[in-house]
């Protein structure tokens, strides 16, 4: 049987979750599968932030804009309902497969009580599920299956949404390798970050605001300063405004290291991945709003060691002293940890053979693709049984 998959995904922002949604969807429609996605109508002036602009540059079709906003609102909910059971008529989808709250909510609204379609919904937190009473009121009567991203989050499903083991289905969100190899050929233009000839560069991809720590990196850099004399930090990210000078400039003047720093601001497409190219190391200092560190899982694709604290899905992703290092949160610790790997240019090299080797083991759409393929027919034949 040729599975028809209806994705959903109840935002209009290109976030943490929207990618990885649209990318299995992409790559489940690669392997065979009949794939349509729906997602949330945003403003017309920011076309490069939207979720239907992104997939279409991502070929993804056909992609439906509904109204399908990020929190639940009835009068939208009222409306977006008409539509999806339009759809689901035309469609005839076996799988719903939602991506956030709302998206389940919309999914299991607009089925209803019946058991066809199935209702699959992805976790994306490694700690597991939510227990508010209307996640509750969803696992009970609205979900067939869950997909998640590691061991720990399955066993909570079980547990929490009292799924059958084989109703769960761990699989790690995948990622554009071919777009982040090492190998792959980028153009020369707008690729100059303006680091100093021979410098050992210290990478940072994150949101600027306080709760991210950059402030560590920044004192680590600062207590090797005199003995690293190029040693520069290349700062991938934006923030809201002010930000930028708050939590990163001014403390970098105060530390003396303010001619150390490369804003190279917020980066797509090729820009972002000639940045990783550009760095020895990516520090990660905390996770923030992507609790599956995606972050991490792309610099990895790009043969870049990681340096991040032991917490959340960050143990999972880095092997210590094989693809990275695991600090604690403090800057003492990254300094010497970064002194180590700057003396060490054979381990160094390494580590990003390894990540490398890993990262095309673990983290391939297509490997994505195909597990969730293979376990929605799974997961159809056991309910077709149960009827």
């Amino acid at each position: 049987m040729n599975i028809k998959v209806l994705h959903l995904l109840s935002n209009w922002k290109w976030t943490e979750i929207s990618e990885p949604a649209v990318d299995l969807a992409r790559a489940q429609k690669e392997c065979g599968a009949e794939v349509e996605f729906a997602c949330g109508r945003g403003p017309t002036d920011r076309e490069i932030r939207r979720i239907d602009y992104n997939a279409r540059q991502k070929k993804m079709a056909p992609v439906h804009v509904l109204e399908l906003p990020k929190h639940f609102n009835l009068l939208a909910a009222y409306r977006d309902c008409r539509q999806l059971r339009a759809l689901l008529r035309r469609f005839q989808p076996h799988v719903i497969h939602c991506h956030n709250r709302n998206a389940h909510m919309m999914g299991y609204l607009s089925r209803g009580i019946s058991t066809y379609p199935s209702i699959v919904k992805s976790s994306y937190d490694p700690d597991g599920l939510r227990r508010d009473f209307r996640s509750r009121f969803l696992y009970k009567f609205g979900t067939d299956g869950m997909v998640v991203i590691n061991e720990k989050s399955k066993q909570a499903s079980i547990m929490r949404a009292a799924l059958p083991v084989d109703a769960v289905c761990v699989a790690e969100p995948g990622i554009d390798l071919e777009r982040f190899s090492p190998r792959r050929k980028l153009s020369e233009d707008g690729h100059d970050f303006g680091l100093k000839y021979n410098a050992f560069v210290v990478g940072i991809v994150s949101r600027i605001r306080e709760a991210r720590r950059l402030d560590i990196p920044l004192k680590a850099v600062s207590a090797l300063a005199g003995d690293h004399p190029h040693l520069q930090i290349l700062l991938v990210g934006r923030g809201r405004d002010g930000a930028l000078e708050r939590v990163v400039i001014q403390p970098a003047r105060d530390l003396g290291i303010a001619d150390r720093i490369v804003v190279a601001g917020y980066c797509r497409g090729d820009r972002l991945v000639a940045a990783l190219r550009a760095m020895h190391v990516l520090v990660y200092p905390r996770p923030g709003s992507d609790k599956s560190c995606r972050t991490v899982r792309e610099a990895m694709a790009a043969g870049l060691p990681v340096v991040a604290p032991s917490v959340g899905f960050l143990p999972e992703l880095i092997e210590d002293h094989q693809t990275g290092r695991l600090m604690t949160i403090s800057g003492e610790d990254l300094a010497g940890i970064l002194s180590e790997l700057i003396s060490n240019p054979v381990k160094l090299g390494e580590m990003a053979t390894r990540a490398l080797k890993i990262s095309a083991a673990r983290f391939s759409r297509r490997l994505q693709a195909e597990k969730t393929l293979a376990w929605y027919q799974t997961l159809r034949g056991h309910q077709q049984d149960a009827g």
